[in-house]
């Protein structure tokens, strides 16, 4: 961990930002190591501009408040809009008078505050929005999770530094948060894009599967996601040991983004493999739970087949790069 950012992490109380009157603690997205490890990629200096989107509990509000120091300010995007008013209250209460937190829609940023030297993101957009890049200052620098593939929860972490309105990926990491939003939502566990067919219970977790493949078949999904639910097979002898599942994701996403499927199977962690009209095979921590035909198998079994021989290539292999469309700038991996 850098000097600094150490420093702001031993001077501001996280219990104080996340702890409720009652004892029980406001839900924190970010974990603290993760938030540390973005905070060194943002390398945040005195005097800077920030823009962060996703206040939360303004337990990281306060940290970049502590990086900017006196002369710095930070402006705060919460979607959620009850959130404001106690992070502001948090934020006061710790004697920090260089953050301002508003309520508004992270994907149009805040221009009043514009430019920014640094943009920080703890809510995954399917883009890096154009409001972003249009409000940042010469060779600022932006990290946020973002997504890889047109498929549910492929994230990864990018840092970005930006010439002249221009993107470029310097980094890129496994990692992500919640789906960024424009307005707040309800049903959680169900991603807001790209998924094919879902189930959502009462009581229980959601399940879904999401492929760019079959999108234009979402019902024959649904017949397979329902067999999924109902009468999964389930071994617990992986086809790729766990510590190696995240690299193998990263092959995948740069390698058949097109062909494959990602699925979450209620309280299992999301899945990632392959699905189609006649069957489908997942691969979670520690398990491969098919149902139906078994081509789906034999193709998730042959992309791991390639992955071994190409060495086991991983995140440490790849890199972003940015393709502009209409919202922003896509960011897409490759070997």
């Amino acid at each position: 961990m850098t000097t600094a950012v150490a420093n702001a992490v031993a001077a501001v109380d996280y219990d104080h930002f996340v702890t409720e009157p009652d004892g029980s603690t406001l839900p924190q997205s970010s974990g603290v190591a993760s938030i540390q490890k973005m905070l060194e990629d943002l390398d945040v200096r005195p005097g800077h501009r920030v823009l962060e989107i996703g206040t939360g509990s303004g337990y990281t509000s306060a940290l970049l408040a502590s990086l900017v120091g006196p002369s710095g300010l930070v402006r705060s995007v919460e979607v959620f809009a009850d959130l404001v008013p106690r992070a502001q209250a948090r934020l006061e209460a710790a004697g920090v008078t260089n953050v301002t937190v508003s309520n508004g829609d992270g994907y149009a940023g805040d221009p009043g505050g514009a430019p920014y030297d640094r943009v920080v993101a703890w809510a995954t957009p399917h883009v890096i929005p154009s409001a972003w890049i249009d409000q940042v200052a010469r060779d600022a620098v932006i990290v946020a999770p973002v997504k890889v593939a047109e498929l549910a929860t492929a994230h990864a972490i990018v840092a970005v530094t930006v010439t002249a309105g221009h993107p470029r990926v310097v980094a890129v990491r496994p990692g992500g948060y919640i789906e960024m939003h424009p307005e707040p939502v309800t049903v959680f566990g169900l991603p807001l894009r790209y998924v094919t067919a879902s189930h959502v219970p009462d009581d229980a977790e959601p399940w879904w599967i999401s492929s760019l493949a079959q999108r234009k078949v979402p019902g024959a999904l649904g017949l397979v996601l329902d067999r999924l639910r109902t009468g999964p097979d389930v071994s617990n002898t992986p086809l790729v040991a766990a510590e190696e599942l995240d690299d193998f994701r990263a092959w995948l996403y740069e390698t058949v983004p097109d062909e494959l499927a990602t699925a979450g199977l209620s309280d299992r962690f999301t899945s990632i493999g392959m699905a189609n009209e006649d069957g489908a095979a997942f691969l979670t921590d520690g398990e491969l739970v098919t149902s139906g035909d078994a081509d789906a198998t034999r193709v998730l079994t042959g992309w791991i087949e390639q992955w071994r021989e190409a060495g086991r290539p991983g995140w440490a292999d790849v890199a972003g790069v940015v393709v502009p469309n209409a919202e922003g700038w896509k960011v897409r991996l490759t070997l």
